[in-house]
């Protein structure tokens, strides 16, 4: 899991542990050209170097998102899951587009205070194609400019030069994502109608002296937030669809603990161990972004007799760390059990280390994002039987399990039937409507 390899006028390590150990000295980030001077998303956390304007950032972030206030947003997350029951009910082939607008939803109303009613709500298209634009520019190793610093110079006409060219409007939708969420949130405050939000609640609180910092903490909470947690839940969605075994095995755990006359919610949780196992190991196996964000080493150091030069530029290989046979044996298979507790069992470790970010650049929203993750799932699997597609003669038609290698990792497009998988689930599901 270690490494070195020079490219250009860089040193990049892929290393294991020095994040989260000599975190003082790895927290900040090299400057990275594709993703900060060309589509201009330096604003964001994730670029930001570490210092003041850093700690005050993450200080929003983390107070706002802290485990004590995490039982104020369950009743956003269980209406948004009721609603994705409702569309997956009445239209379950178009399943994927409904997930999407859940998991955009629920961030949508807590950051902004805004509800999304349905795919084409203005703002949640404004917020997707400003996420689309920070996935196709920041790939670790996916941009030249990146490695070589000085070719972003060079002027977009000369002929053949195509490795700053994005489509369009990008730098255009990424500022749209970053404003026009928050102007909204403003005239709602101005006209006394606005919903509670992380947005109205701290304008107010800063008494509006930080508007660019409220401003940039809450666009980039909806775009880390929503990209990686749809990845998670799809991946735990297609390990559980291919393999029955483990479907039906949390379907029986969620009879046993909720019975067949309400649905689950967040109250069941404690009493649901093999769920929370297949949430970790979706966690795990999905490894939803690969190697994160690049470090920068601020003083020299050394690692197990190796020099690390100051201005090092450091890689976490977190698909590497969640796949490391000698922690996770069979590491290619989805198995919840390797996190089971239990009499005679040695639970595997802890994979939201290195699936939510190292030292003090851990995700500050890893733990609302899991719930979401976790109240989805046993809601669509409590109500639904999902299996993989049929053909005309039907058999059942494979499913590639393989992830896209982006900045964040989601399985490919995959067929399957959703059906009611209780005599009373779509009464049950109906009686969510408000």
């Amino acid at each position: 899991m270690e490494g070195l390899c020079k490219v250009g006028e860089r040193e990049i390590w892929c290393y294991n542990v020095l994040q989260k150990k000599r975190s003082a000295i790895y927290s900040c980030r090299p400057h990275v050209p594709m993703a900060g001077d060309v589509i201009g998303w330096n604003w964001a956390l994730p670029l930001v170097p570490y210092g003041e304007t850093f700690r005050r950032h993450r200080k929003y972030l983390n107070q706002y998102f802290a485990k004590p206030r995490l039982p104020d947003y369950h009743p956003s997350q269980l209406k948004e899951a009721h609603r994705l029951l409702r569309d997956l009910l009445d239209d379950p082939e178009n399943y994927k587009s409904h997930i999407e607008r859940m998991a955009g939803a629920i961030i949508m109303l807590i950051i902004f205070g805004h509800e999304v009613k349905s795919n084409e709500d203005e703002m949640l298209q404004i917020a997707a194609k400003g996420g689309r634009t920070i996935a196709a520019a920041g790939t670790v190793g996916a941009h030249i400019v990146d490695l070589i610093p000085p070719l972003r110079y060079i002027p977009d006409w000369i002929p053949g030069v195509t490795f700053k060219r994005l489509p369009p409007g990008t730098r255009e939708d990424l500022a749209a994502m970053r404003n026009v969420p928050f102007s909204y949130v403003k005239k709602k405050m101005a006209t006394g109608s606005a919903i509670p939000s992380y947005t109205s609640t701290l304008l107010e609180e800063t008494n509006f002296q930080d508007e660019d910092g409220v401003k940039d903490t809450g666009a980039n909470a909806y775009s880390a937030g929503f990209d990686t947690t749809l990845s998670a839940l799809m991946t735990a969605m297609i390990a559980l669809v291919v393999d029955p075994v483990i479907q039906a095995r949390a379907q029986a755990e969620l009879d046993t603990v909720v019975g067949r006359n309400r649905l689950p919610d967040f109250g069941d949780r404690e009493k649901l161990p093999y769920i929370q196992c297949i949430v970790l190991e979706a966690f795990r196996w999905g490894a939803t972004t690969p190697v994160g964000v690049p470090h920068r080493l601020i003083q020299d150091d050394t690692y197990n007799g190796m020099f690390l030069p100051k201005g090092s530029t450091i890689i976490a290989n977190s698909w590497a760390m969640l796949h490391d046979p000698d922690v996770y044996p069979d590491p290619e298979k989805f198995d919840p059990d390797r996190f089971l507790l239990g009499e005679g069992r040695t639970p595997q470790p802890d994979p939201k280390g290195p699936a939510f970010g190292f030292g003090r650049r851990v995700c500050p929203g890893k733990d609302l994002a899991e719930n979401t993750i976790w109240i989805t799932i046993v809601s669509m699997f409590y109500a639904f039987k999902i299996s993989p597609a049929t053909d005309k003669d039907g058999k059942q038609i494979p499913i590639d399990t393989h992830h896209s290698e982006h900045s964040v990792r989601h399985p490919k497009p995959f067929k399957c039937t959703i059906r009611p998988r209780l005599s009373n689930s779509a009464m049950l599901i109906r009686s969510t409507q408000e």
